[in-house]
């Protein structure tokens, strides 16, 4: 029999009341109700009655909402007294760990210990010896208040949590982890930021006292307008006319707010070395705020992912409505919560005072041995209810032996309908899931290209990603200058310094075994090659475009010499994983040999083969039963192609490609003179990219999906 349960978890946050109703069947859960209620003003302005916004908005909830025989899991608001510490624990027997923790948190929590609320939380790793406990206190007048809250417009509290505990709950539960190294969930609140790093068995916190009052406050000094006004340009600044005005009265906020989360992260690395934060998880209405996510990726260099969807709750028409969509940042809280009061999280403190929660078990037991009593007289008196209620019937009519029989064969027919219904039922089921299966693959593409671009980095990326951001024009005249130093040696030009690579054709060819040759071979002509200028779009390792189409293009290339084939054939010869062999092609200003280290891995490099494998870790497949089931792998890497052409020396030749004509020569320092055909840096109008190296390398990508015998995704291509 189905057993089901619902709970309330509610969040009082300084804007507005944000509750999540949920309900457990037979371990699915499913989000039943939600309601989302602003409050007036926000709680934390000045002059504020903040005890009676509260009540105004529980008396809404309770005016919209059902919350009888739910459990009710409620937060200490943030603008409460709280303590977290996490110390680590000697090697004792693990009955007197209740005694040391009692002992620290008297060292701990600087308050008088007999006026907080606390409670700990054990962590271990089942890898080492170390035993660690979470300390968690807060003020009992705080405590008390936020009952006195809920008692006045009658509600009963099971459960007061920390907002830092239940996002922490959230970020576990719901799969939002990297598949290795920590998580670092962020989640901007209107005056406050609670950074929450899960790393295995152990957790860390922090507050940063900067929110989105800050951002508003900001475009008060910058602009000169009321808060609530300003408030309302920061939410629509986006369509403003003046968007690029108002995010540069912003900037500074931005900067400061990615200040803090890169020593917040400094600081947990330096106290657990062996770790690295691999992902950040961006929750709370801050995330909305256009450019942050990007601003944050560049300036802390870890991959921001703001939560656009809950992964492991069940479709509802709740979860599907816009309003819900619409603030899925805000709810990160209470779903915490509503976990917690379904016995669903790593976290089960309960900062409720132990005599309300006794008093409640015993409230709930009450009712229950009610129940059981009533139950079991019901049980008793109906075997004998029926019993004279069959003899009354066999008096009145003595053919109800014969209408029993007949109905008992109408039961039986509808009973054989039904079975068929279901059986035609799976069938039709079986067919959808058929005609849906190629959907499987409509990821596979567009990862591969982010794969590919993000494997070619080079130190200079966080220059050119400045070109995507507004500025003003001194600030233009020095990114430029700052590029044109890159490259120089001794304080002159030398284009083979610097480490860029211009992406001119990428194509995939689906092979149904990657061990087979490829269908297409290598002795075949293909296309030649573009610099700067020439063609092609040049990506930064986020994905931005850094040179934009233009220019001609360059004849088509010699074919692979014989042994360089020979090689590429015997490495796939072999019966290998399905996927695609992607083929890339670009330029690059560097020698033939810097190229071939860094494609490689020579000479110190890492090389990209292993910053492909590292970033396929990082791509999930979403269609996945399986947490964290990867969807990409690497398996090779091959440097296929290389040359650097060279002008022709001798008067009225043609450069090596058929790129150059008329007179030429070499002059010292790779200079040419005598009329040709000039191939622009588009940033750098006076440099040439005529004699930038060609490479092709092709990568081996494997799908790692369970069925074998899926269909044939299709190939892909990303060219000029």
């Amino acid at each position: 029999m189905a057993t089901s349960k619902t709970v309330w978890g509610i969040d009082i946050g300084q804007v507005a009341l944000k509750a999540i109703k949920l309900r457990s069947v037979e371990g699915e859960l499913q989000v039943e109700a939600f309601d989302i209620i602003e409050h007036t003003n926000i709680l934390s302005q000045p002059d504020v009655d903040r005890r009676h916004l509260i009540r105004n908005a529980l008396e809404q909830f309770l005016a919209r909402n059902e919350i009888a025989d739910s459990t009710v899991v409620v937060a200490v608001p943030g603008h409460q007294s709280s303590f977290m510490r996490f110390v680590k624990l000697p090697p004792v027997d693990p009955k007197k760990i209740p005694d040391i923790v009692r002992f620290e948190a008297q060292q701990q929590i600087p308050f008088d210990i007999n006026e907080v609320q606390w409670r700990y939380q054990i962590f271990r790793d089942p890898d080492s010896p170390d035993v660690e406990a979470g300390i968690f206190a807060v003020k009992q007048v705080d405590i008390n208040d936020l009952m006195e809250r809920f008692t006045e417009v009658g509600m009963r509290v099971d459960v007061i949590q920390m907002p830092v505990m239940a996002l922490y709950n959230f970020m576990t539960y719901d799969g939002q982890l990297a598949p290795d190294g920590a998580t670092l969930l962020v989640d901007i609140g209107a005056d406050k930021t609670d950074l929450v790093v899960s790393d295995g068995p152990r957790m860390w916190v922090r507050t940063i006292q900067i929110g989105g009052n800050n951002f508003t406050e900001a475009l008060v000094k910058a602009l000169k307008y009321p808060f609530g006004k300003a408030e309302r340009l920061k939410r629509t600044a986006v369509s403003h006319k003046y968007a690029r005005q108002i995010f540069q009265a912003m900037r500074p906020v931005f900067s400061d707010l990615a200040q803090e989360i890169r020593r917040s992260i400094g600081a947990y690395t330096a106290t657990h070395r062996e770790t690295r934060v691999r992902k950040l998880v961006g929750l709370g209405n801050g995330f909305r705020m256009p450019g942050l996510q990007k601003y944050l990726e560049q300036d802390l260099n870890i991959p921001v992912v703001p939560i656009d969807s809950y992964n492991h709750l069940m479709p509802s028409a709740s979860i599907s409505a816009p309003t819900f969509t619409q603030n899925v940042l805000s709810f990160g809280v209470a779903y915490g919560l509503a976990l917690q009061g379904l016995g669903e999280t790593a976290i089960s403190t309960n900062l409720l005072p132990e005599k309300v929660q006794e008093a409640i078990k015993w409230k709930r037991r009450q009712w229950w041995f009610a129940g059981a009593a009533a139950a079991i007289l019901v049980a008793l008196a109906l075997p004998v209810a029926g019993k004279y209620k069959d003899n009354a019937r066999l008096a009145i009519n003595p053919n109800s032996f014969a209408s029993a029989k007949a109905q008992l064969e109408s039961e039986r027919r509808e009973s054989g309908n039904v079975m068929a219904s279901i059986t035609r039922l799976s069938k039709d089921q079986e067919a959808i899931a058929a005609l849906s299966a190629p959907l499987k693959y409509r990821d596979v593409w567009p990862a591969i290209v982010p794969l590919v671009l993000n494997s070619l980095r080079t130190e200079q990326t966080d220059v050119y990603m400045a070109y995507g951001e507004p500025m003003t024009d001194d600030a233009l005249a020095q990114v430029t200058s700052d590029l044109k130093s890159f490259g120089q040696v001794n304080g002159r030009p030398d284009r083979s310094a610097r480490q860029v690579f211009v992406i001119t054709e990428m194509t995939s060819e689906y092979q149904q075994e990657l061990g087979k040759a490829d269908a297409r071979g290598t002795q075949q002509q293909q296309p030649g090659y573009g610099g700067p200028g020439a063609g092609g779009p040049m990506y930064g390792p986020d994905g931005s475009m850094m040179y934009g189409p233009g220019g001609q293009m360059s004849p088509q290339r010699p074919p692979a010499s014989s042994a360089r084939t020979a090689r590429a054939s015997a490495s796939t010869a072999t019966q290998g994983p399905r996927g695609f062999v992607v083929k890339i092609r670009g330029t690059t200003p560097m020698s033939e040999n810097a190229c071939r280290n860094y494609l490689l891995g020579m000479g110190g490099q890492i090389g990209v083969k292993a910053l492909m494998q590292e970033q396929a870790q990082t791509i999930l497949d979403p269609t996945s039963n399986k947490k964290n089931k990867q969807l990409l792998n690497v398996v090779d890497v091959e440097l296929i192609h290389l040359e650097r052409p060279q002008a022709s020396a001798s008067s009225g030749g043609v450069a090596t490609g058929g790129m150059m004509t008329g007179p030429a020569a070499t002059a010292a320092g790779g200079a040419r003179t005598g009329p040709f055909i000039r191939q622009a840096d588009p940033l750098f109008a006076d440099e040439d990219s005529f004699t930038d190296t060609k490479f092709e390398i092709r990568v081996l990508v494997s799908l790692m999906t369970d069925e074998p015998d899926a269909p044939e995704p299709s190939s892909g291509t990303a060219a000029r």
